[in-house]
């Protein structure tokens, strides 16, 4: 795991909306992570690629150097896409067609649809009744527990990947066929395979749907 970090640019809206969250954030002597993570930051480099730090997002900003730039670091990236897309020159491709890079409304969707799929959020639906309790619980899915980053999809299809975050795992990644039915999914659902890195998900997966797509 690596860090990097460089100049934030803020717009109107951070000044507007965000500033002061994240000045209490740093005053707080027990801050509030639930709100932190609620504003759903992310990064997205040139090429499309969103950045997926484990350890966070925090921005060096303080009411008392509130006219100084402001640093961002952003902590537990994966060290080999640091190596790819931050050291080597010219940096590697990101995705080939039929993949393709995605949007910050398209990565909220995703991620916001897996949660529903896996059972995640309360969207106000009625709670479980009488007979419901005695029912055979279900298994697990494979990626209860972990976190996850929308990293790209298929324009096929409803097929996405996502880096993954799962102590005691070893795969970085997940290809997750999406059902759209905006709820908890039956056992053995939404369909997943799992790859151990971004390169094992190229050679195996991507490469051959390339080969696939210009047939």
């Amino acid at each position: 795991m690596g860090c990097v970090y460089g100049t934030f640019e803020p717009t109107g809206a951070y000044f507007e909306k965000i500033q002061k969250h994240v000045w209490d954030f740093w005053e707080a002597k027990k801050p509030n992570y639930e709100l932190w993570y609620s504003f759903r930051f992310n990064v997205q480099l040139e090429n499309g690629l969103f950045l997926f730090p484990r350890g966070g997002y925090t921005f060096d900003d303080t009411k008392k150097v509130d006219n100084e730039p402001i640093r961002m670091d952003l902590a537990g990236l994966d060290y080999q896409i640091i190596e790819d897309y931050f050291i080597t020159q010219p940096i590697r491709t990101f995705v080939e067609e039929p993949w393709c890079p995605i949007s910050v409304t398209q990565k909220i969707a995703f991620e916001n649809e897996l949660k529903l799929e896996l059972g995640k959020l309360d969207l106000g639906k009625p709670s479980k009744s009488f007979l419901e309790l005695f029912k055979k619980k279900s298994l697990k899915h494979m990626l209860s527990g972990a976190e996850y980053s929308a990293f790209c999809h298929d324009q096929r299809n409803d097929d996405v990947l996502f880096e993954i975050n799962k102590a005691g795992d070893n795969e970085k990644f997940a290809v997750t066929y999406l059902t759209w039915s905006g709820r908890k999914e039956s056992e053995g659902y939404p369909i997943t395979n799992f790859f151990k890195d971004f390169d094992e998900f190229k050679y195996l997966r991507m490469n051959e749907d390339k080969i696939d797509w210009e047939d």
